[in-house]
């Protein structure tokens, strides 16, 4: 079967949008608390009970994105530097 992220937890790119769609518009607690800003919006899916097959349409390819996220432990120059350098390696 196919699962939503893999060992590494990469989300299957493949079957990323179709998650956006299903993410932003049937979860929406966790994508409201994601103060997420993504251009454009993801495409509306709403479950319906009666959809055995699941066909989730895919959203448009992102743009733009936006996504906050908070840091604690910092309290040193070295955690700083290090946090900086981890990050620049994902980009």
């Amino acid at each position: 079967g196919h699962r939503l992220v893999d060992k590494e937890g990469i989300i299957n790119p493949k079957a990323f949008y179709n998650y956006l769609s299903a993410w932003a518009t049937n979860d929406a607690l966790a994508y409201g608390a994601s103060q997420g800003n993504l251009k454009p919006q993801p495409q509306r899916w709403i479950h319906s009970p009666e959809d055995v097959n699941l066909e989730i349409k895919k959203s448009s390819p992102l743009i733009y994105t936006q996504l906050p996220f908070y840091l604690s432990g910092l309290s040193d120059t070295d955690s700083i530097k290090n946090l900086i350098m981890s990050v620049r390696e994902l980009c």
